[in-house]
């Protein structure tokens, strides 16, 4: 058994009251509302922002359990609903290594579904009582929309800056890391500083997420992924491993990456000659080498947030998925 897996069986008890919460709010009118949200629960994941929450609210000693299991369930909620959404945008139809809910049902479905599931995710906020987490999470949303936004508007840009890309992955990813680990803190009554602590402690994890997801992209297969591969390169979408290619790579080459990204973006077929090319290119210069440095320098800052915290099981658990967050590409 992992620690990862030893993980999920001590939290067991909250994570399945975490699911018994969003299935027992995420039910409307609709029943495809409860079709629809049964599909994610049941889809697999580690649920790792939940995870994060009550770990967080464990290692600064909350006393009561439900609050941060209501926001443990709001957060995976508003991630739900995003993943819905980022579907749609993306036109994935694979995710887990399941069909995707847009590939199963449609669209439409899937965007209504996703808002319903926002607005269900403010309803658990606010039964927790707490302005500053409601505020907290609030804005975490409102940053992931926006990053989604700027995600958007960049695509194909290839000369993006590493600094625009990490705005670009802050909000569309490690806020809401973030936000998971402040919230479990806040609900908590610990110190300023452990909520600080702990906020850019998910800060960094979800940065090295991101990072790692983009390197996957290029360096995995499907059935290790759980999605296609090679979906951002198809989509023209710029990650760290286009943006550090390109840095690298000779005029005639940076011509190639530029007008490749270009045309996936308004291409409806795939050329799998092109995308070989590309993974040529990346070998060659080194590219995802200098993506995994990247993630590494933020695991030695997440690991340097933790020292506030004495040591304890709880402590441990957290470098545990931060060493997991790592593992997937060494």
């Amino acid at each position: 058994m992992s620690n990862i897996e030893n993980i999920l069986l001590q939290l067991a008890p909250d994570l399945k009251k975490v699911d018994q919460i969003i299935l027992e709010f995420a039910v409307g009118k609709s029943p495809l509302i409860a079709e629809i949200s049964n599909h994610l629960i049941s889809s697999g994941g580690k649920r790792i922002r939940p995870i994060l929450l009550i770990l967080a609210a464990k290692l600064c000693g909350a006393k009561d359990q439900k609050k941060p299991q209501d926001l443990a369930a709001a957060v995976e909620l508003i991630h739900s609903a995003t993943l819905l959404h980022d579907d749609v945008v993306d036109t994935s139809q694979v995710r887990r290594g399941k069909k995707t809910a847009n590939a199963i049902w449609d669209n439409k479905a899937s965007i209504l579904v996703g808002d319903y599931l926002f607005s269900i995710a403010f309803q658990l906020m606010v039964r927790v009582k707490n302005l500053e987490v409601l505020g907290l999470l609030a804005k975490a949303s409102s940053i992931m929309a926006d990053g989604e936004v700027m995600q958007l508007e960049n695509s194909s840009d290839v000369a993006l800056s590493e600094s625009k890309y990490f705005e670009i992955i802050f909000g569309k990813t490690a806020v809401l890391f973030a936000a998971a680990c402040e919230s479990g803190a806040l609900v908590s009554d610990t110190s300023k500083a452990e909520v600080t602590a702990l906020r850019e402690f998910g800060t960094n994890l979800g940065i090295i997420f991101q990072i790692v997801d983009d390197i996957l992209d290029y360096s995995s297969d499907e059935k290790v992924l759980g999605k296609d591969v090679g979906n951002d390169f198809f989509e023209g979408k710029v990650t760290l491993p286009v943006i550090l290619l390109h840095q690298k790579a000779d005029k005639v080459e940076q011509k190639f990456i530029s007008d490749t990204f270009t045309k996936n973006l308004l291409a409806s077929e795939r050329s799998a000659t092109d995308f070989a090319q590309f993974l040529e290119l990346l070998k060659k210069h080194q590219g995802l080498e200098a993506c995994k440095n990247k993630a590494l320098q933020h695991h030695k800052l997440a690991v340097k947030n933790l020292k506030i915290f004495s040591d304890s099981n709880f402590k441990q658990d957290l470098i545990t998925i931060l060493d997991y967050s790592l593992a997937r590409i060494f």
